[in-house]
């Protein structure tokens, strides 16, 4: 469990500074501020997903759904925060209906390719099998 937290806690992290980087443009907050950002967010939760499905021997739909959720949430909670924190840091008077809604669009975005690619996994494992 805690190797899936500290890899999901990774996956938001570099999510979390590709779109520091990304929100160039002064008195805006995007999380999404570039196409570049969700493809490296939805790669990256695959790569951590498969990677904790073959470091664990996990066989099973439920086990791999188990995995993908808790690196998701755990990529999701941190990429948020990085959201959060840019928000502000960019503002002088941060809305906090904004930060909330920003926090939220980045956790539930990072839960659902999780859950996909956890569907995707568990079913590539049961072909396999």
């Amino acid at each position: 469990m805690i190797n899936r937290l500290a890899i999901g806690a990774g996956v938001g992290l570099v999510t979390g500074l590709m779109s520091w980087r990304g929100n160039v443009t002064t008195n805006v907050v995007s999380a999404f501020p570039d196409g570049l950002t969700l493809a490296v967010l939805a790669a990256l939760l695959v790569a951590a997903i498969r990677f904790e499905l073959r470091r664990t021997s996990a066989r099973g739909g439920l086990e791999s759904l188990r995995a993908g959720l808790t690196i998701a949430a755990a990529a999701g909670v941190v990429f948020g925060s990085a959201i959060v924190a840019l928000g502000l840091t960019r503002f002088s008077a941060p809305s906090v209906a904004l930060s909330a809604f920003l926090f939220f669009a980045a956790v539930l975005s990072s839960m659902g390719i999780g859950v996909v690619a956890s569907v995707l996994m568990a079913r590539s494992t049961a072909r396999a099998a």
